[in-house]
């Protein structure tokens, strides 16, 4: 089961985690238009919302409204929800 939910999270939904910041790269089947998802880091929430966006589109990485330019999100547990969002193109 560890497996499985581990190939689930990395490899489809893209998810990694890397010293206190996540990384997002995920490969999803083409007819998906995006995910939710409800991740949380200590006592601190992120409510992630992935959408899949045109082949040949660049992907965008926000933090509570904030384009974050490495691409990754920083963990913090300040105990306030943040919302991600990120714009992922759709495999041509």
């Amino acid at each position: 089961a560890g497996w499985m939910y581990r190939l689930m999270v990395e490899s489809l939904l893209g998810l990694h985690l890397e010293a206190a910041r996540l990384r997002f790269a995920p490969v999803l089947p083409t007819e998906w238009e995006g995910f939710e998802l409800d991740y949380r880091y200590r006592q601190t929430w992120y409510r992630i919302e992935v959408q899949q966006n045109d082949p040949g589109t660049s992907d965008a990485v926000w933090l509570d409204g904030v384009q974050q330019v490495d691409g990754t999100i920083p963990l913090v547990d300040d105990g306030v929800e943040h919302k991600v969002e990120i714009n992922w193109p759709r495999a041509g």
